[in-house]
Parts: structure tokens; C-alpha cells; sequence
């Protein structure tokens, strides 16, 4: 992984890191129900705010917390987010592809089986629940769920208040 990665901030996605795996870990059941959603009764992508706060430390950004459930089938468009973001697949097999930039990747996270690795422009990962990925800023990515089951994910971040959570590539 290259240095300027390294230096996104550790500091924050170790923070994003354990607020999306504490957030895995903490859910009601496997499910994957909150709010009342239940993931299998979905037929398109849907991104759910659970939390989402100001951060006294770093102004002008908001840290938040979401869950991301993918159908059957479905994808989501080569885009970009504002700020560094982490996922943790929750449920089901996600196919990630980074299309520019890299990314790290955690398989088993928070296990002591963990192993990291770098993805780069043109790699194609499969993620399956337990996994996590830190997506620094303007990283150009897409998502597909190439299964009949929902994907659940659970995404921390830290975007600038005002901006979009994501932004279609061009």
C-alpha cells in the first residue's frame, strides 16, 4: 500500500473501522432487520442513515453510520465519496471492483484471522460477511450482488457537512 494511503489518517480509519465493526456486531439478530427494513423484502439499492453526528474534532465534517442493502441482482454504479468511508459486510457476497485508486482491504476483520491486502485499479474482490474495506476519498469504485440473496453492509464515514454521501464517476 503506498504511503500517501497510509497517511489518509490512521488515526480515523481506525475509528470508522470500530464504529462499523462495533455497528456489525451490535445488530439485533442476523437478519439484518433494523428499523423495521427487513433486506429480503428490498428491490433496489437502499442506503439507511442509523447515525449521523457533527465531529467536535474535526469541523465541518459529519461522522456517520449506515447500513447499505443490496437485492438480488442489483449494482451500484462506478461513484466516489467526499471523505474516507468503511465498509463491513454484514450478509451475502459482494462483488467490489475498484476502478481508480486503492484501496485495503480486511478479510475476517476484527478475528484474529485477519489479513489485509491492497486492492488496486482494475482488481475485482469478492466480499463476504466479516470483510471490510477503507475507501479513502475520491477513490472510484462500484459494487454488484451477483447472488439471489441481499448484501448488508454497514458503512462509517466522515464526509464534509452539505455534500452528497456518494457521486457518480466520469
Amino acid at each position: 500500500m503506498t504511503s500517501s494511503l497510509r497517511q489518509l489518517g490512521l488515526a480515523a480509519s481506525s475509528v470508522l473501522l470500530s464504529s462499523a465493526l462495533l455497528l456489525a456486531a451490535c445488530g439485533d439478530d442476523d437478519s439484518g432487520d433494523v428499523d423495521g427494513l427487513d433486506p429480503s423484502d428490498v428491490d433496489e439499492v437502499v442506503r439507511q442513515v442509523l447515525a449521523e453526528s457533527t465531529s467536535d474534532t474535526a469541523p465541518g465534517q459529519l461522522v456517520g453510520l449506515t447500513r447499505v442493502v443490496i437485492p438480488a441482482g442489483e449494482s451500484i454504479p462506478a461513484h466516489t465519496h467526499p471523505g474516507p468511508q468503511v465498509a463491513v459486510i454484514v450478509s451475502g457476497t459482494l462483488t467490489f471492483t475498484v476502478v481508480e485508486g486503492e484501496a485495503e482491504l480486511t478479510r475476517d476483520a476484527g478475528t484474529e484471522d485477519a489479513a489485509s491486502e491492497s486492492i488496486e485499479s482494475g482488481d475485482t474482490v469478492e466480499l463476504e460477511a466479516g470483510d471490510s474495506v477503507i475507501e479513502p476519498s475520491g477513490l472510484v469504485h462500484q459494487a454488484e450482488n451477483e447472488t439471489n440473496d441481499p448484501v448488508v453492509i454497514h458503512t462509517s464515514s466522515l464526509f464534509p457537512e452539505g455534500e452528497p454521501p456518494s457521486s457518480p464517476a466520469e
